[in-house]
């Protein structure tokens, strides 16, 4: 990779001055380990970054933004992952404004209604997005090297920076979150601790940094002064020789496994820790990925709202590959009584997760926060054992109803990837009148073995299922539609006939 060599770069005098712990520690890396890598692309250009580079960096994107929009006000920002995204981020936190990262792939309308709601006052866009000629009335030049080199007056605001996230939407329509920089500076003690994160760490990341899950990693590994490895699309050839070539950590999705399980056998000699996150890790995949890498696989759990709370980090004491792992340190979880949500339920028992945590939201910008007792109810259904490792069992809206009956969709999915032939599948709500739902699999055949028939597997299913789980329509399909970070699109699903 080729290191950047940009004017901004030269000189860390005159650094905007702002209470935030994630900055505090960007200066302190810049000053401390300068020649450290702090920032690697391994696709497009290949660059790499070091921690000087990096807060020369945000430093002078800070003072840009100080010199054109006022504090508390929204910058949208739609650039791939890499390090023009990273340096935009610190700057908008440095710089005591509100920063909304937008996937790459979002379509201009879209965009532009997200500008509308939340009242940006400027925008970066890479050019030739899709964005791009909705929100060039809002945008400020991506790299104008004459203006981010020139250097200024010590620049301070009374606040730092916050983060605005858009929620997945899954208990609801889908709100825009704020998280404050002391929320990001509590997640990113957690995630440190919880990883055992240090500098010697490289830790390689293949999803969307616009997601939550990418803000969690990205103040985590710099905070930490760790390296971290970005990839502005998935490339598993890629990937896989990143984690042949140093990489200490793997962050990633399902899909993610599982492609790389798909490749040959290969070595990852330096890698301790591999995690998955986003959706729960079918035995299947893990199975399939340890094969190939010889890598156990642990997984974390967190929200939007929320950040990272909850982690299984392979080899630690009572690690449960099924299990999200235990609260990280200062996060309260709860399982309490779907009907009664003040009504926490005993040790084992299946209700709805709530979770209250140093690192969750201030508040949502359009919609009201409702707390029970401080506590975020997560809509997710899940047990808690005693040994305090947490369970996800599945989403409260994915229940099916089902004559008298309430299924949940994720025990039927993952019963059905037992079978030998199934790669995945998903299963949803079938109207069979306005008053009566069934139950309804899409499933994707792996690519080789015997194909299986929707009887045959309606048998398999017969077999280990009561009579009410047992999907009464099963359709094959070639694949099934996705989100970025590798979540089943349901509602697609159950508007598509295949």
């Amino acid at each position: 990779m080729r290191e950047m060599q940009t004017s901004d770069s030269r000189a860390l005098t005159d650094l905007p001055c702002v209470d935030s712990g994630l900055i505090d520690s960007l200066w302190r890396h810049a000053r401390q380990r300068p020649n450290a890598e702090a920032v690697g692309e391994v696709d497009g250009a290949r660059r790499t970054c070091t921690y000087r580079e990096l807060a020369g960096q945000v430093a002078a994107r800070a003072r840009r933004l100080i010199g054109s929009v006022a504090p508390g006000q929204v910058v949208i920002a739609v650039l791939p992952a890499g390090i023009d995204y990273i340096a935009w981020f610190y700057a908008s936190i440095a710089a005591g404004v509100k920063f909304l990262p937008l996937h790459t792939q979002i379509a201009g309308p879209e965009a532009l209604a997200i500008s509308k709601r939340v009242g940006a006052v400027a925008a970066i866009v890479s050019p030739g997005l899709a964005a791009e000629p909705a929100l060039r009335h809002l945008a400020m030049d991506v790299c104008e090297e004459a203006r981010l080199g020139r250097s200024g007056p010590r620049l301070s605001r009374e606040s730092a920076g916050a983060v605005v996230l858009g929620s997945s939407g899954t208990m609801g329509m889908p709100k825009l979150v704020l998280r404050s920089s002391t929320s990001l500076d509590a997640d990113a003690a957690g995630v440190i601790a919880g990883m055992g994160l240090t500098a010697g760490d490289r830790v390689v990341f293949a999803t969307p940094l616009s997601h939550s899950y990418g803000v969690d990693v990205l103040v985590s590994v710099v905070a930490a002064g760790a390296t971290l490895r970005v990839m502005s699309r998935f490339d598993s050839e890629v990937l896989a020789q990143e984690m042949e070539g140093g990489a200490t950590i793997l962050l990633g999705v399902p899909f993610i496994f599982e492609a790389l399980a798909r490749r040959p056998r290969r070595q990852a000699v330096g890698l301790r820790l591999a995690l998955s996150a986003g959706s729960p890790l079918s035995a299947r995949v893990r199975r399939e990925f340890i094969d190939a890498w010889a890598v156990q696989v642990g997984q974390l759990y967190g929200a939007t709202e929320l950040g990272t709370v909850a982690m299984g980090v392979p080899g630690s004491e009572g690690f449960d590959a099924e299990s999200v792992g235990r609260p990280l340190t200062g996060v309260s979880m709860r399982v309490v009584d779907l009907a009664d949500p003040q009504r926490t339920l005993e040790t084992g028992q299946e209700g709805q997760l709530a979770v209250h945590a140093s690192s969750m939201l201030s508040r949502y910008l359009d919609a009201d926060l409702c707390l029970v007792d401080g506590h975020l109810l997560t809509g997710d259904l899940a047990k808690i054992d005693t040994e305090g490792r947490v369970w996800i069992t599945g989403r409260l809206k994915l229940l099916i109803d089902v004559g008298a009956y309430k299924v949940n969709p994720l025990e039927v999915e993952s019963v059905i990837c037992t079978h030998p032939s199934v790669a995945e599948c998903v299963v949803v709500p079938l109207s069979a009148s306005e008053t009566l739902q069934r139950l309804r699999a899409v499933v994707v055949l792996q690519e080789s073995g015997h194909a299986a028939t929707a009887e045959a597997l309606r048998q398999f299913l017969r077999e280990r299922l009561s009579p009410i789980k047992v999907p009464r329509v099963i359709e094959f399909a070639a694949s099934l539609p996705k989100s970025p970070t590798g979540k089943v699109l349901r509602d697609q699903v159950i508007g598509r006939t295949t």
